[in-house]
Parts: C-alpha cells; sequence; structure tokens
C-alpha cells in the first residue's frame, strides 16, 4: 500500500500543472510510497499530455486518468475511487504545496491515529508571489489538540470549507462512501463537514503546507453575465444541500446523496446546536455572496433570486459569528433584502 494519495484535477490546466507536478515530487517520502492520481476532466487543452509526460519519467508514482467534463468534484471523486494511499490529499493544478512537507503530515497522522489533520496556507499571487490573507482568514484558529471532527465543526471550523486544508486517512471517505456532489462551484462547502461528522481523531498544525493562487481569470473570479449566473446557480444549489444537511442531522427525510452518513450520526445536544449554528452561519455567507453577485452583475433579475430565496425560506439570516464585512449587510437583509441590493448596486455604479 501507498502512504498517500495525491488527486489533482485537470481542466485547462497545462500552463501551471509542471510547478504543481514537481512540488507534489519533491517531497521527504519515497517516491515508492506516493500516488499522484492526474484526474483529465475532458479539459480541451494539453493538460493531460503534460501528466502523461511525467507518467513516463515517473511510472510508478504518476497515474493518469481520463473521463467527460464533470467539473473538478467529478474529477476529485474519481481520483478518491481509484486512490491506493493510507492517506489522501487534494491539490488543484494551478497550485502548489510548500517542499518536503508531507513526510511530518504523515507522522503525525501515524502518531497519533488520526482520521483527519488541517494544516496552514498562504497566498500566492499570479507570479508565485506570497501576498497578506484578508482579515477573516488572520482569524482562522490553528492551535493544536486532538479533538473529534464534530467538536471542531461544532466550535472551530470557519466559513473557509476548501478540500485542499487537509490530511485525511483515505478508508474513512471510501470505506462510508462520501462523495462530492458534482458542480462547478463550492462542491467542498457541503462535502467537508460530512467527512468531518465521521472523524474521531482530528489535530491541526501551524505549518504552511498549501499554496494557494489568486488568479484574476479564476472560475469564481468571472465577471461575464452568464458566468455570473452560474455561479449564482451553484450558490442556490449549496444552500439547498446545506439546508439538507441540517435537515439529516435532525433525523429527517432528506433528499441528499451522503443519507447514509448523516442517518448514523449520534451527537451530544450542545453539539448538535452548535452544528446548526455553523450552517445557518455559512447560508447567511452564501446568501450574502448570491445577492452581491446579483447587485453588482445581474441587478435587472434580483426579483426572480428574491422570490426563489423566499421559497427556500433563508431568511431572517443568522449573524452568527459573521465577518465583519458581512455584519451590516445581513442587517441590511434581514430588514429588507431588496436595500441591500439597492445600496450596493448604486455603490458599483458610482465608484464605476
Amino acid at each position: 500500500m501507498k502512504q498517500l494519495s495525491v488527486i489533482i484535477p485537470l481542466y485547462n490546466s497545462a500552463k501551471w500543472l509542471p510547478k504543481c507536478l514537481d512540488s507534489v515530487l519533491n517531497q521527504d517520502i519515497p517516491l515508492d510510497d506516493l500516488e499522484v492520481i492526474c484526474v483529465n476532466d475532458g479539459s480541451p487543452d494539453n493538460s493531460e499530455q503534460v501528466a502523461l509526460q511525467y507518467k513516463e519519467k515517473y511510472p510508478d508514482t504518476i497515474v493518469v486518468l481520463s473521463q467527460e467534463n464533470q467539473g473538478p468534484s467529478g474529477a476529485r471523486n474519481n481520483g478518491m475511487k481509484h486512490a491506493t494511499g493510507k492517506y489522501l490529499c487534494f491539490v488543484d493544478p494551478d497550485d502548489y504545496v510548500e517542499h518536503q512537507v508531507f513526510g511530518g503530515l504523515i507522522k503525525k497522522m501515524t502518531d497519533g491515529g488520526l482520521d483527519m489533520l488541517r494544516f496552514n496556507y498562504q497566498i500566492v499571487d499570479e507570479n508565485y508571489k506570497p501576498v497578506e490573507k484578508r482579515e477573516f482568514e488572520k482569524q482562522f484558529d490553528y492551535s493544536p489538540g486532538v479533538i473529534s471532527g464534530a467538536e471542531f465543526l461544532a466550535n472551530r471550523l470557519d466559513i473557509a470549507c476548501n478540500i485542499w486544508r487537509y490530511m485525511y486517512r483515505t478508508e474513512l471517505i471510501t470505506a462510508n462512501e462520501i462523495w462530492c456532489f458534482t458542480g462547478d462551484y463550492f462542491d467542498d462547502t457541503p462535502w467537508l463537514p460530512l467527512v468531518l461528522m465521521k472523524v474521531e481523531r482530528l489535530d491541526i498544525c501551524d505549518t504552511v503546507v498549501y499554496d494557494y493562487q489568486e488568479r484574476s481569470d479564476s472560475l469564481v473570479k468571472a465577471r461575464s453575465l452568464p458566468a455570473v449566473r452560474k455561479k449564482i446557480e451553484g450558490f442556490f444549489l449549496l444552500i439547498h444541500l446545506l439546508q439538507e444537511e441540517m435537515r439529516g442531522i435532525n433525523g429527517s427525510t432528506v433528499e441528499y446523496q451522503n443519507m447514509k452518513v448523516l442517518s448514523e450520526l449520534s451527537l451530544a445536544e450542545n453539539i448538535k446546536k452548535n452544528i446548526f449554528c455553523w450552517y445557518e452561519m455559512m447560508i447567511a455567507h452564501s446568501v450574502v455572496s448570491l445577492l452581491t453577485d446579483v447587485a453588482v452583475y445581474d441587478y435587472t433579475s434580483y426579483k426572480q433570486y428574491l422570490t426563489r430565496l423566499k421559497d427556500m425560506d433563508v431568511f431572517p439570516l443568522s449573524d452568527y459569528k459573521t465577518t465583519a464585512k458581512n455584519f451590516w449587510k445581513i442587517k441590511l437583509i434581514n430588514i429588507c433584502p431588496l436595500l441591500m441590493i439597492g445600496v450596493l448596486h448604486l455603490r458599483n455604479r458610482v465608484l464605476s
């Protein structure tokens, strides 16, 4: 058995993939213990060819899979189903990892009998130069200590549910069949709490392992109207899935692929209460982001979006542990959603 499987979804990523792969291969564990699974998600560029060139050089380490386009979540699911490593990490192809870090993480997982390990990251620009984290990211808690995943979800998890901020025990995910829902946006946000609810031992370290590249042309920063509308639909799906998970935790029937995970939960009431608060926080954050995009990029369609949100019964929004940036938006939305949309729309017109 390999010690570690690293899953990299590929789509229009040939430009960045060599740096990504070089970083994953330059580690403090033997290559025989490493499995790098590159999943070509129907990419129209030569991402798969780049991966195959690396496979020629590292035939016992690199695995290349190919599939029709399903989005990054579908590629990750495919990679997870083929992973043979004891532990599992995810890296996006335009990002990279620090050199010589995996060995220390694996040792911490093994020595602590961990199901999951959280580590730190830094943000880099398009020239790979570090940039300062945003204010809310500076408040993320990286103090160590072994706790259950449910306790971490209830008391320590922030709004950033990035799949790449953790090392996982592979069997925990595959045996419980915890797969990402298929979509282009926010696929890790509803997936991560489902994993956490099965985790018995989680620890945290402040080691910077991951380098996240902020790109002006990334999927989430696209500004064309079709792209914005696709992202807005992603928010609607995310809100629906978060609501379904909340119902599942409470023992209600849900329309969700991971009902098996939810139905087996046994949570203390204080933990369950705080987990509900976390879900309410994430729904509020998602609604604020959705309506912000509507106000700035698709203002003429605001009525239909507000109607859909009201039908989903999301109002009033919770301000539980919200960021300072979102606090005033939530207050305006709870007075009148249109008020927040109008304020942002007018401000954007003035600034532009």
